[in-house]
């Protein structure tokens, strides 16, 4: 019972501590020394490692705490988030619902409840009990505050484990049912943005964790946001119409836009005249056995992934 009480202080110690520092993030250093400074004055025994281990788990497994590992810079570091994430993601998924009802001519004078059943809008087809909404309201706040952000990243076509990835964040995108981040990366060297936009899927972010950047000071503690200029950034990466060209969110380096030829067969001819594939489409052969049709764009992977839904029914044509 006496193990339990001061297992049970210990806890509530390890919670107020990280509570109090810079977004609720200490690492296990931190907490270690916090707790074997604090201990000995309620007369409790400084704890071990081993100890430290087991409480942390203890608190990890607690479905009311939302306690979370994570690594930055090489360090391990625990994540206190307060409020479960779906009640974060239901408060933005109705704000954005609402944006999209204002942009349509909608009035706004009636419960939110009863517009949701006139304006349904899936913001994600993911399954993923909001976390990618979670890491959109983040994403958001650092736009528009100009901080760095940082993750573990996994490419979807690399083979290298994850990856620490600190990027100053320029937009949130939508696409077939996944957000994306469109960011461009930080050279530490230089201590400023690389002029070269990268997409980072939120799925393939390890943990779904994604933090402030802090600098880090000459005695290795961290310290303040690191800040940049969102405007003069996404003048120099001509964010607008970056995507312009795309038939999704891919566009390899270097790359430039050339004129596609698509043809198709039979039901995909009317899927294809309802419903364009890319802004720049336009029919040039109009059979009644197929049509061709061209578009302006990247040559990505995106391409092959299209033409794939329509099997033997869309081909490309030279």
């Amino acid at each position: 019972m006496l193990q339990l009480k001061t297992q049970s202080q210990r806890l509530q110690i390890i919670l107020d501590f990280i509570k109090e520092q810079a977004f609720m993030r200490a690492s296990f250093v931190q907490i270690q020394e916090h707790l074997n400074q604090l201990l000995p004055e309620l007369g409790l025994k400084p704890i071990s490692r081993r100890s430290l281990e087991s409480d942390l788990q203890l608190l990890k497994s607690n479905s009311s705490v939302y306690l979370r590992h994570v690594r930055v810079s090489k360090k391990h570091y625990y994540q206190l988030v307060t409020a479960p994430q779906v009640a974060v993601s239901e408060a933005l998924q109705n704000s954005m619902l609402q944006q999209i009802a204002m942009q349509l001519g909608a009035k706004l004078s009636e419960p939110l409840h009863k517009l949701q059943d006139k304006l349904v809008f899936s913001f994600s087809a993911l399954n993923d009990e909001g976390r990618s909404l979670q890491i959109a309201a983040t994403c958001l706040q650092a736009i528009e505050q100009q901080y760095l952000l940082q993750f573990l990243y996994q490419s979807a076509f690399g083979t290298y484990k994850s990856r620490l990835q600190v990027v100053a964040p320029l937009q949130v995108r939508f696409y077939e049912g996944r957000f994306y981040l469109v960011a461009c990366e930080w050279s530490e060297a230089q201590k400023v943005p690389k002029r070269q936009i990268k997409v980072f899927a939120f799925d393939l972010i390890e943990n779904d964790v994604v933090v402030p950047a802090l600098a880090e000071r000459e005695d290795g503690a961290e310290g303040e946001l690191q800040h940049f200029s969102w405007h003069d950034l996404s003048q120099i990466v001509e964010l607008k119409t970056y995507f312009k060209h795309c038939l999704g969110i891919a566009r390899f380096k270097d790359s430039i836009p050339e004129v596609i030829r698509l043809k198709f067969t039979d039901w995909a001819i009317a899927y294809v005249k309802s419903r364009r594939l890319h802004s720049t489409q336009r029919i040039v052969v109009d059979n009644p056995n197929y049509i061709v049709v061209e578009l302006y764009i990247y040559r990505t992977y995106e391409l092959s992934m299209l033409l794939s839904r329509f099997r033997d029914y869309g081909t490309e044509v030279r």
